[in-house]
């Protein structure tokens, strides 16, 4: 039951993962394939704090290839300018991948593996000569700024740069497939949920099929026992039990029924359980008329309703009242079954099949509706016990 009740969640799970992948084209930041970077979301102020987190790692990269080439002697002017210089080379990749993910955004999506190569080593090379001239601009620089634009110093930026590129053409080939990965194994969660889905839905038809023997020759057996002394009653017995049987085998071959549907498959069964303890069974049946076309899965109340009649009413003398209501509360809908039987009795073992009954709707529950649907069960005041079911109204909507 642990993998039907995570199904709508393991769902969602599915559809952000391809959502997420797609988002990312454009989004994504080198930072992110280290797990403690994926805590946050995407901003733009997040990704200029990356940005700034990335190019302070690559200055100390570099820093401590120079330390090990001058043995340990880096003048702190020196420092200042490569880490300056860093964070503006930095700064203008990640500009320059900015704009031209927005300006390229279609042709990002369909290029092939050797234009997007070529895309991903374009544009730090570009970015390398563009951030030094802005950099030693920026310094007053004139006689470097010079020197990177000219033949030689052009060669050596260029080889400088093309190991910038490759490196995060490295990285953004690594994304790609474990993004890739990520997707094809939410694909195929999403194709085995969906398989074991429709098989609990037959298997749940099939149950829904089915009419409790142990109700059903109890109900002959009462309507052949008041024959004789009371025919007119046995002949409303048996009126009952066809409408009720017509009622739910009519909604068990369905995927969905509607609540003014429901609330009908419920009323020809309170009215058959009416019969058959006379005065000790109350009922009322409310719904708002506006509500009655909303799409319903069958059968949803119809094991609540039960296990009040069997382990409510039935063992109290007295017997009691059943009341179902189904009202509107914002952007739920609020299903209630309340009785004033004998309640949840202090030490008493658990009820034989009560339990189990409300335990497999609230897994049906989850299957339907993930976190959104709900399934309470109080004391109901002054006794009795309350059931309460909360789905959510969006789904449910009528086409």
């Amino acid at each position: 039951m642990s993998t039907e009740s995570n199904h709508a969640s393991l769902s969602t799970a599915a559809e952000d993962t391809q959502s997420s992948h797609c988002r990312k084209e454009d989004q994504w930041h080198p930072l992110e394939l280290f797990p403690y970077f994926r805590r946050w979301p995407y901003s733009w102020l997040r990704d200029i704090i990356y940005t700034f987190i990335w190019n302070t790692g690559i200055f100390l990269f570099f820093l401590c290839i120079s330390l090990v080439i001058t043995g340990g002697h880096v003048s702190g002017r020196n420092l200042w300018t490569n880490l300056f210089l860093t964070q503006i080379i930095g700064y203008t990749i990640h500009g320059l991948f900015d704009l031209s993910s927005r300006l390229l955004k279609r042709w990002l999506k369909t290029a092939g593996g050797w234009q997007r190569a070529l895309y991903f080593m374009l544009i730090p090379t570009l970015g390398v000569f563009l951030g030094y001239a802005i950099g030693f601009s920026i310094l007053d620089f004139p006689k470097a700024r010079d020197y990177v634009f000219s033949a030689e110093g052009a060669r050596y930026v260029a080889l400088f740069a093309l190991g910038i590129s490759g490196v995060l053409f490295s990285l953004f080939v690594i994304r790609d497939r474990q993004a890739r990965a990520e997707v094809a194994l939410a694909n195929e969660t999403q194709r085995a949920l969906d398989a074991e889905r429709r098989a609990l839905e037959a298997q749940l038809r099939m149950l829904q099929a089915q009419i409790e023997p142990h109700f059903l020759y109890n109900t002959l057996a009462n309507a052949v026992g008041l024959i004789g002394p009371a025919p007119d009653k046995a002949r409303l017995l048996l009126e009952r039990l066809i409408d009720y049987l017509r009622a739910s085998l009519a909604a068990s071959r369905e995927d969905h029924t509607t609540l003014g549907q429901e609330m009908a498959t419920l009323r020809a069964y309170l009215d058959l359980m009416t019969v058959r303890m006379g005065e000790r069974l109350q009922y009322k049946v409310e719904c708002d008329p506006t509500l009655a076309a909303l799409p319903l899965p069958p059968m949803l109340l119809q094991p609540v309703v039960e296990n009040a009649v069997k382990h409510g009413l039935e063992p109290k003398i007295k017997g009691g009242e059943i009341r179902v209501e189904a009202v509107r509360h914002g952007a739920e809908l609020q299903l209630t079954v309340s009785d004033t039987g004998q309640g949840f009795v202090p030490g008493a073992k658990p009820r034989p099949g009560g339990g189990v009954g409300l335990s497999n709707l609230r897994e049906r529950l989850k299957t339907l509706y993930g976190q959104a649907g709900a399934l309470i069960i109080t004391d109901n005041q002054p006794c009795g016990v309350r059931v309460t079911l909360r789905l959510p109204l969006s789904p449910l909507r009528a086409p």
